[in-house]
């Protein structure tokens, strides 16, 4: 429930020029780095992201470096777990765009996401961002990783990377 406020507009614009910059769309089953992007996200904005996120989630900004900052886009994505591409980090997301998708783990129903809510993942267990109603496990896997033009069925997010020992306790049971 948490969100980053103050940023709604600025996170509209950055969808909107990602669309513009990769009109080929995103694609499904795997996430992608949107580099042309960077060139139209200043420094600052990133920065000021960094320290009202950190300000929510009552950490130090330098636990998120900016060197550990990505912005990625995608389209639904099957049941998976990122363990073995990002070891010894957790994700700190925030939504950009979610269209019709949510984030799910292997019990719960998927919602959408708010422009601008904060996410914590972990990405050794496993998660889907599927489409708004269903599980992950009802999700079928789209073979061909076809791009993905539908706004409805995109998501856009911008992520910080966080050492996996500074927030173990968040994700305790």
């Amino acid at each position: 429930g948490l969100r980053a406020d103050g940023f709604d507009d600025a996170l509209r614009e950055l969808y909107a020029r990602s669309r513009e910059l990769y009109p080929e769309g995103f694609p499904a089953e795997e996430t992608t780095t949107l580099e042309r992007l960077y060139a139209h996200t200043s420094f600052a904005f990133v920065d000021a992201l960094r320290k009202a996120v950190a300000a929510q989630l009552a950490i130090p900004p330098a636990w998120m470096p900016m060197d550990l900052f990505q912005a990625y886009g995608c389209g639904p994505i099957a049941g998976h777990d990122d363990r073995f591409r990002f070891p010894g980090v957790y994700f700190v997301i925030v939504v950009a765009h979610s269209g019709r998708l949510g984030v799910v783990d292997r019990t719960s129903r998927a919602r959408r996401h708010d422009a601008g809510e904060i996410l914590l993942l972990d990405p050794y267990r496993k998660h889907a961002l599927v489409p708004e109603g269903r599980t992950a496990r009802e999700h079928p896997y789209e073979r061909t990783h076809g791009l993905v033009t539908d706004p409805e069925s995109q998501f856009v997010f911008l992520d910080f990377d966080v050492r996996r020992p500074l927030l173990r306790s968040r994700f305790r049971l």
